[in-house]
């Protein structure tokens, strides 16, 4: 029996994704191109490396929505900097020339 078909799971969010998502598109804006590759492989790696050093927070429900967001501004500045590192990471070891 697989779960997404005898239950809706589309509203289960992991919160912390949705900050990486934010914070990678914020910090790569304000990067130059020339300074850092936005290339899809290295943006991937750079979203890879950050959610696997933080730790997940999901939620399913309005209160859970609402806890999430009470508690954002420790994680955000967490997120932020190991966002930054993981830019940093793959900028100097690419997977490509």
């Amino acid at each position: 029996m697989a779960l997404d078909d005898s239950y809706d799971l589309s509203n289960l969010k992991n919160h912390t994704e949705e900050l990486v998502f934010r914070i990678m598109e914020e910090e790569l804006n304000r990067i130059s191109d020339e300074d850092v590759c936005k290339c899809h492989d290295c943006v991937l790696d750079m979203v890879c490396i950050s959610l696997n050093n933080l730790e997940p927070r999901y939620r399913v429900s309005l209160m859970g929505s609402i806890y999430s967001s009470a508690q954002d501004g420790s994680l955000e500045d967490n997120v932020r900097t190991v966002v930054r590192n993981s830019i940093q990471k793959i900028s100097l070891n690419r997977a490509h020339d």
